[in-house]
């Protein structure tokens, strides 16, 4: 399956950004930008950003980290030494013609490059700056490293998972990270519709902290308005605000999650009377551990696909629990093209990646430039032809 199409403009066709980040968050932001037809210039460090020398599994596909294409596709690439003058004359001549300017750095580091925002400001009125950062442009943790893992522990979320005895829990996928980068395209977004209404630009920021606990919504205003802390279930329920019979299920052949439904309906599906007694939100929540134990017995007894159709077709809250090598198989994955062969720089190759779940019925989103090899574009930056008028 490929994300290319018959050369359709995106919704952000003729936007142009250029892109200071690294690593993770940054780098999504401006890769949805991109996606949605945006004009992305990237511009690394000599030799490239982080992420082309780092990743999760130490895995790479044509000689690039696969961490690097995950989050850098439909971009340009250049490499900037901006304490070369010759450089950052040009990095600026780029940004008087730039609608959007992308970074991830500490709070200050942009300023000391004679990059921050109040400069560049004054050169392009209509900039849009959007920041990202660990904790914010001001406070106590201003000069703190920022990272997922780190602002998981500091808001909480890590107590959500896991059973009442296990210790705090990391979430694997990089939640704050991309949840944040999520957020800093949708300020820029209403940063740009702010520009199309006034004609004026803004400085836009978020942070690892502040959507983390965003990402925490319901749970937080639980506690805030009851100030009890959360009592996680003893089985594998997955929430410590759930009732039964929501859990994780083992099955003759693999697992099952089952989600909210009411007890004595799902005990007539199954044909048992045990349920029937948790006839009360109260009561499923109180009893979710020993529901849990039962219907764990229960499952056990047939396959995931038995108890996926039986409950199905009652319209029961379910789902198998699936591996990498399922979800390549899986049906309504194939038919949504979500697994796209995009392609590497110049080399006449593609990898395999995760596409844009955005669908546009006027302006779909495209794969027009695969993933840059490091200062591809160092040539047309030289001379200028990066963003002819």
């Amino acid at each position: 399956m490929t994300g290319q199409t018959d050369n359709v403009p995106g919704p952000l066709a003729g936007i142009r950004v250029l892109d200071f980040t690294a690593l993770l968050q940054g780098p999504l932001a401006t890769q949805v930008l991109g996606d949605c037809g945006a004009d992305v210039v990237k511009l690394e460090k000599l030799d490239g950003e982080w992420m082309r020398q780092w990743g999760i599994f130490m895995s790479r596909t044509h000689g690039e980290t696969d961490a690097f294409l995950a989050f850098n596709r439909n971009k340009r690439s250049v490499e900037i030494d901006l304490r070369n003058p010759e450089d950052l004359q040009r990095v600026l001549e780029l940004i008087d013609k730039a609608d959007v300017v992308v970074e991830n750095f500490r709070p200050g580091v942009m300023d000391r490059l004679g990059l921050g925002y109040e400069t560049l400001c004054q050169r392009n009125p209509r900039l849009i700056y959007a920041a990202s950062s660990g904790y914010g442009r001001t406070g106590p943790y201003v000069k703190r490293p920022g990272q997922d893992y780190l602002v998981q522990a500091l808001t909480g979320a890590m107590w959500l998972t896991g059973r009442r005895d296990d210790p705090p829990f990391l979430m694997p996928v990089a939640v704050a990270d991309q949840y944040t980068g999520l957020h800093l395209v949708i300020g820029i977004l209403a940063a740009l519709q702010h520009r199309h209404r006034t004609g004026v630009g803004q400085r836009v920021d978020v942070d690892l902290l502040s959507c983390m606990l965003a990402l925490q919504q319901q749970e937080l205003t639980v506690y805030f308005n009851h100030g009890t802390p959360f009592d996680r279930p003893e089985e594998n329920v997955g929430h410590p605000g759930l009732t039964a019979p929501c859990g994780v299920y083992p099955t003759q052949d693999g697992y099952m999650m089952l989600a909210m439904f009411p007890c004595p309906n799902l005990g007539g599906i199954l044909g048992v009377d045990w349920l029937a007694e948790f006839d009360t939100n109260e009561k499923m929540f109180a009893g979710r551990d020993a529901v849990h134990r039962l219907l764990s017995v229960h499952f056990a007894t047939r396959p995931t696909s038995h108890w996926v159709d039986l409950l199905t077709a009652n319209d029961v809250w379910c789902a198998p629990v699936q591996n990498y090598a399922d979800l390549e198989q899986d049906a309504q994955i194939a038919h949504k093209r979500l697994i796209w062969d995009v392609p590497y720089a110049d080399a006449g190759v593609t990898y395999r990646t995760v596409g844009s779940p955005f669908t546009f019925s006027a302006s779909p989103v495209s794969v027009r430039r695969g993933a840059p090899r490091t200062g591809q574009h160092n040539e047309e930056f030289k001379q200028g032809d990066l963003w002819k008028d």
